[in-house]
């Protein structure tokens, strides 16, 4: 069998994302590879599959099931299926995603993206004695 080549697509949406091995409604048998990043932003999704996470470029932070793990470049990082991830990045990171098998196209959770640099910053967890 010859090699398979998998071209990537424009990039497009919040995101800036492209599928190189693309995820389907109706499932995959194998894993699915794409390419994306965040810029200020803050993205949030739930799996049925594990995804994991390669970092190109920048630092990505990631939450889940109540760890948070701050990844440089060169990094991996692995969401465990059924997992909730919160992924941002304070200013760029760019990732190779892979999704594990879904062989049954069961459906994720999309919560969505959020811009870091619109929200006012968190203040710091203070309390201040009334004057």
């Amino acid at each position: 069998m010859p090699p398979t080549v998998f071209p990537g697509g424009a990039r497009g949406g919040a995101t800036r994302s492209r599928a190189f091995v693309a995820p389907t409604a109706a499932g995959w048998p194998g894993v699915a590879l794409m390419e994306w990043e965040l810029s200020a932003q803050e993205w949030i999704d739930e799996h049925p599959h594990d995804e994991f996470n390669y970092v190109l470029e920048g630092t990505l932070m990631v939450e889940c099931d109540g760890e948070t793990v701050e990844v440089p470049a060169g990094q991996v990082v692995r969401v465990p299926a059924g997992s909730r991830g919160r992924y941002w990045a304070p200013e760029h990171a760019r990732m190779l995603a892979i999704y594990g098998p879904n062989p049954d196209g069961a459906s994720s959770t999309i919560v969505g993206i959020r811009n870091l640099a619109a929200q006012p910053a968190a203040s710091p967890d203070v309390t201040t004695p009334p004057p």
